[in-house]
């Protein structure tokens, strides 16, 4: 994989292309890629709010003093389900922090999250349980077979718009539903 080729999908939204097969796990979800690179591809579904508010995931973790008091948890995607991935703006970092672009990092940090839970995290994060991942080409191979539609860096519609509204609004910026692109055409 060239390096412009791994910068052309790293910090990119996608999302799944609807087709007559049915539904999908990944079905009506956005996904932001954090990494994407001769390794595979790592990303994180920011439109999927879990059950789970963070203080009751602060809790269950015996993390003292918590002083956040709403935000939810959400689905980040299908593989290590037990494990905690911090989306999050750059006004932050902690060790192994991974600079997704200038705008949006991503951590697994243990300290982010004690950070978050005590009311002193960055200005902007999203906490999703698990990831979605793709092996070596594997999603560039799926984006060529137009099984995914990818859009550019939308820092305010991950952070700051209800999940319930995401895929909506990602339509007013592209300026067409994305749910009625079918898979079923070519590329150009």
């Amino acid at each position: 994989m060239t390096k412009t080729e791994e910068e052309n999908i790293k910090g990119k939204i996608l999302f799944f292309s609807p087709n007559e097969e049915g539904t999908s796990y990944f079905t009506d979800s956005l996904i932001y890629i954090c990494d994407h690179n001769d390794h595979g591809s790592l990303g994180l579904i920011f439109n999927r709010p879990l059950n789970l508010d963070l203080k009751e995931l602060f809790s269950g973790m015996k993390i003292k003093d918590i002083e956040i008091s709403k935000g939810n948890v959400f689905l980040g995607g299908p593989v290590n389900p037990g494990a905690i991935f911090i989306l999050h703006s750059s006004d932050r970092s902690w060790q192994g922090t991974l600079e997704v672009t200038k705008n949006i990092h991503m951590t697994t940090n243990y300290q982010a999250i004690e950070d978050i839970a005590h009311g002193n995290g960055p200005k902007n994060y999203i906490l999703t349980l698990g990831y979605t991942g793709w092996g070596p080409e594997q999603l560039n191979s799926e984006i060529s077979d137009n099984a995914w539609i990818t859009f550019n860096e939308e820092s305010e519609l991950i952070f700051n718009t209800e999940p319930q509204e995401q895929i909506s609004e990602m339509s007013k910026i592209v300026g067409y539903d994305i749910r009625m692109i079918s898979p079923d055409f070519g590329n150009a």
